[in-house]
């Protein structure tokens, strides 16, 4: 399990244990990047608690400061696939 409160982790740490973590969490405590938040922390398929399908873009912008509004929407508007995503759910939890 990650220790998000006291380490920060790299995308890539991030991404493999997206299932294991809580979005609400990763934005809460690790500096992240546009894509990654519009792939991940925004995306329906990885908001498995009730905490995390709240989230929207001004959490997202309250939490991550460093985000630009505008590349943050920009990502929004051509992300249309999930081209960078992981197995589902149900695929990693057998594994």
């Amino acid at each position: 399990m990650l220790d998000l409160y006291n380490i920060k982790y790299d995308r890539e740490t991030l991404k493999q244990n997206i299932y294991a973590v809580r979005l609400i969490d990763i934005l809460k405590t690790q500096k992240i990047d546009h894509t990654f938040a519009v792939r991940y922390i925004l995306n329906k398929n990885y908001q498995l608690c009730k905490e995390d399908q709240n989230i929207d873009t001004e959490t997202i912008l309250f939490n991550q400061p460093h985000i630009l509004k505008s590349d943050l929407q920009r990502e929004i508007l051509k992300y249309d696939k999930d081209d960078d995503s992981v197995d589902d759910f149900e695929t990693v939890s057998n594994k």
